[in-house]
C-alpha cells in the first residue's frame, strides 16, 4: 500500500476548468464596461469644469455662458455695452457686433474650449425641451446654452453623454440652477 499524497491529474483539471469559468465570466462582467468607464470619467471632467466655471462668475463678478455642438465646448463672457469697462479698447464695429450679440470668447485663466473623446456626444435638455445646437452656432455668432450669473446662479439643465459604440448606457449630469450638480447612470436594455 502506498500512501502518496499530492493531487491527481483529474483533480487539477477540475480545479483549473473551475478557475477558467470563472475568469471567463468576471471578464464578461467588465468587459462591456470600458465605454461607461471612459463616459463616466468624462462626466466627471464636464462637471470639474462647470463648478470651475459657476466660481469664476461668481469671483470675477463676470456672467458666463457655456456654448456647445454636441462634441464640443467653448466658454464665453457677456460684454455689457453700456459699461466702459466692458467696452474698453473695443472698436465701433466690435461693439456694433456686440450689440447684436453680447457673447465673445472667454479670455481668462480657465481653458475656454474642451473636446469630448470622439465615440462620445453631449445632448442638452433646459426645460424639459432638447435643444438643436445649430441654432445656437452660426457661422458668424456663437450663443450660450448654459448661462453662470456672477450671482451663482445657472441655467437648469440636463445634459446627456452617450457612447456611440454602446447604447446600453447614458451618463447623465443635471443642475437645478442653485444646488451642486448631479450625477447618475442611466442603462437600457437593448
Amino acid at each position: 500500500m502506498h500512501n502518496q499524497k499530492g493531487f491527481t491529474l483529474l483533480e487539477v483539471m477540475v480545479v483549473l476548468t473551475i478557475i477558467g469559468l470563472m475568469l471567463g465570466m468576471a471578464t464578461l462582467s467588465s468587459g462591456g464596461n470600458e465605454q461607461k468607464q471612459e463616459a463616466q470619467q468624462q462626466a466627471l471632467r464636464i462637471i470639474a469644469q462647470l463648478d470651475a466655471y459657476r466660481n469664476e462668475a461668481v469671483f470675477q463678478n463676470i456672467d458666463l455662458g457655456l456654448a456647445m455642438d454636441g462634441q464640443s465646448t467653448q466658454l464665453l463672457t457677456f460684454i455689457n455695452v453700456l459699461s466702459p469697462k466692458q467696452i474698453e479698447g473695443k472698436t465701433i464695429e466690435e461693439i456694433g457686433q456686440l450689440k447684436d450679440n453680447p457673447w465673445s470668447e472667454y479670455e481668462g485663466s480657465l481653458a475656454s474650449a474642451t473636446d469630448l473623446p470622439e465615440a462620445l456626444s453631449i445632448s442638452l435638455r433646459l426645460e424639459d425641451k432638447e435643444i438643436d445646437f445649430a441654432e445656437l452656432i452660426s457661422d458668424d455668432q456663437v450663443k450660450p446654452a448654459i448661462l453662470f450669473l456672477s450671482s451663482d446662479e445657472y441655467t437648469p439643465f440636463k445634459m446627456s453623454l452617450q457612447n456611440q459604440h454602446d447604447e446600453s448606457f447614458s451618463i447623465i449630469i443635471e443642475g437645478d440652477g442653485f444646488s451642486r450638480f448631479q450625477l447618475r447612470t442611466e442603462n437600457y436594455d437593448l
